[in-house]
């Protein structure tokens, strides 16, 4: 239904190109998702679908057709089989439900007894039976955007390429339309959405088409608006519990403290100092011992000669006591003869 072939294209003015080498083919019957950012380039591809634009390089089949070969004449024949949906409506404001409807048919020129047949099946289809009279003004945003499928379904194109058509509306609304397009589907068409709803994406689990930056980055069967690949794990083998610690980052050692002088060592002449300990406060007398290599030497008592008499004995001096071995002399002692 939808191939490209190497399509790149870039805009006047711009260095980055709003597709760049795009491959993709589109199958018969399916429902297709294309997601990404504002600027990935979803809206140049549906711009090129329907040859509004023209590829800088590469190759559009459509329905079988190659879109170079078909020339401006024949464009309007081309889209013919081709439906849009905006995200605006582009609804014409001075004319009925029932007129926005028939106008597609009666600019390919179908006759007045068709239009009067198939207008009336696709509001009923879309849940505006009893609203063919009313005013584009006289409807809610979701029953405008109703008024819009009906016109691009029609006249039962086999592509249906919508471009953010749930994008104005909320969530209980933009639910309903997706029904309706999924019913749509089911009855043969193709149908190429761009969007950003996760929430759709997500539940009706289609085929979902990812660009970033002009390039096809995901294409999933029944994927998400997420990517739902699993990550790939490196080659290389996990880090032992060595190799985590070693990862650690360790603390800053603090910075060494300066050591002290040594200590100059005293003159042999001058006193040792004595250190001596704090201890608790007694009644005791402290008894200091000082070494004896330390203490000062003890004044020495005088040795007094003493001079020996005639007779060999030695006379102490006074207050000095007798010498070792010396007795007193005792009295003499009467006689018993009586001299």
């Amino acid at each position: 239904m939808i191939r490209f072939e190497g399509v790149t294209k870039t805009y006047p003015g711009t260095s980055r190109p709003a597709l760049n080498s795009v491959d993709l083919e589109v199958l018969k019957g399916e429902f297709v998702f294309l997601v990404g950012a504002s600027g990935s380039g979803k809206s140049s591809f549906l711009r090129l679908v329907l040859k509004e634009d023209r590829p800088t390089k590469g190759r559009i089949f459509v329905l079988g057709q190659e879109l170079a070969a078909i020339s401006s004449g024949k464009v309007p024949y081309f889209r013919r089989s081709l439906g849009v949906v905006f995200q605006d409506f582009r609804l014409l404001p001075n004319k009925t439900v029932f007129d926005n409807v028939a106008f597609t048919l009666q600019v390919i020129g179908k006759s007045k007894g068709f239009i009067q047949e198939a207008v009336p099946d696709v509001l009923k289809m879309v849940g505006l039976g009893g609203k063919q009279n009313r005013y584009p003004h006289e409807l809610s945003g979701g029953e405008q955007q109703r008024v819009a499928i009906a016109r691009a379904v029609v006249n039962k194109p086999a592509i249906l390429l919508a471009d953010e058509p749930t994008g104005n509306l909320d969530p209980a609304t933009s639910a309903g339309i997706m029904t309706l397009l999924a019913t749509i589907n089911a009855n043969g068409t193709t149908v190429l959405m761009a969007t950003h709803d996760a929430g759709i994406v997500d539940s009706m689990k289609r085929r979902v088409i990812e660009l970033v930056g002009g390039q096809i980055v995901r294409d999933e069967r029944q994927g998400a608006y997420t990517t739902t690949v699993p990550v790939q794990k490196p080659s290389r083998p996990e880090p032992s519990f060595d190799d985590l610690a070693a990862a650690v980052p360790t603390p800053a050692a603090e910075p060494a403290a300066t050591p002290a002088p040594a200590p100059v060592p005293a003159p042999a002449s001058a006193p040792v100092p004595v250190t001596v300990e704090e201890v608790a406060p007694t009644t005791d007398p402290i008894e200091v011992l000082v070494p004896a290599a330390t203490a000062a030497p003890l004044a020495e008592k005088p040795v007094v000669e003493r001079t020996p008499t005639s007779t060999g004995a030695v006379i102490p001096e006074p207050g000095s006591g007798p010498p070792p071995g010396f007795q007193w002399p005792t009295a003499p002692q009467p006689r018993r003869d009586g001299r």
